[in-house]
């Protein structure tokens, strides 16, 4: 027993069922293409650890991703990369930064901030986008009749109304891939400048916005300072700086935006200071200890 599964058919009409699966192939590499853009945009979101394991980090989102869905993608691209112009933040949320930190940690992290209105379209069209592939990958036979002329004809605009549709997202995404690229690679100067190294370093913050006094080298050196010649819990100021100025002459007040060693000792908010003077002619001597935390 033999089944014709498919009526005899022209050479015209074979022409016509070629254009289709032509046009098919057309939109799904397109959707292939802005699966692997979207999934490496997304790997670089946000990405945290040890300075020495940060590429390994990398490696293990990259490889996690590459084993999701595309509506899985997307869910973590408008949950977590996308935002509104009005909710975007830089605030992170759960950092799984250990208390115990024996090396750097470094965590880069991006969004994509969109006007209300844009962002709520393209919420909509990302939504449109997932259904159109999952239409065409599982139910294109389903709803295209492509067994008749008429069909096939209208399997051609409904493909070409399709592949508008995905190529307008790949070249939204694209731009938002060509944004990020250039933003780490403006990144990537900066952390070569000397005054990325004196915030990562020293805790003198860029752009003269002040210096984190708590983890500052300057403060640190007042500390080994405290250690190493404090009497009775307290540090002589004038020992202090001599000391400082003997192993790291670099590290001066100004330097850390303050005139002199009692602006430091009062700016940084990390010592208690006491004054003596044992006559009137006789200058005032500072004595400093750290404060208990």
């Amino acid at each position: 027993m033999t089944f014709d599964l498919e009526p005899p058919r022209s050479e015209q009409f074979v022409a016509l069922q070629h254009v289709v699966q032509r046009k098919l192939g057309r939109c799904l590499i397109r959707l292939q293409q802005y699966e692997q853009l979207l999934k490496a945009l997304v790997a670089e979101h946000d990405i945290g650890g040890p300075a020495s394991g940060l590429m390994d980090v990398r490696a293990a989102r990259v490889n996690a991703l590459s084993k999701k869905t595309l509506g899985h993608v997307v869910g973590e691209l408008t949950e977590n990369v996308l935002t509104s112009d009005s909710a975007a933040s830089d605030r992170v949320e759960g950092d799984d930064t250990p208390d115990d930190i024996k090396e750097i940690h470094i965590r880069t992290r991006f969004n994509i901030a969109l006007p209300l209105e844009r962002h709520t379209e393209t919420l909509a069209g990302l939504r449109t986008l997932v259904d159109l592939r999952n239409e065409l990958v599982h139910h294109f036979l389903e709803r295209q009749d492509i067994w008749t002329e008429s069909g096939c004809v209208a399997a051609h605009a409904y493909l070409d109304a399709c592949y508008e549709q995905v190529d307008e997202r790949y070249m939204e995404l694209h731009a938002w891939a060509k944004s990020s690229v250039k933003a780490r690679e403006l990144m990537a100067s900066f952390i070569q400048t000397s005054e990325f190294q004196d915030f990562l370093h020293h805790g003198i913050l860029p752009g003269g916005a002040g210096v984190g006094w708590a983890w500052s080298t300057i403060v640190e050196l007042l500390r080994e300072a405290e250690t190493n010649l404090g009497r009775d819990g307290w540090t002589s100021l004038r020992d202090a700086i001599e000391f400082i100025q003997t192993g790291h002459p670099e590290h001066t007040p100004r330097r850390y935006g303050c005139s002199s060693w009692r602006q430091v000792l009062h700016e940084s908010q990390q010592f208690r200071v006491r004054k003596e003077r044992s006559g009137p002619s006789v200058p005032t001597s500072i004595w400093y200890r750290s404060k208990e935390t």
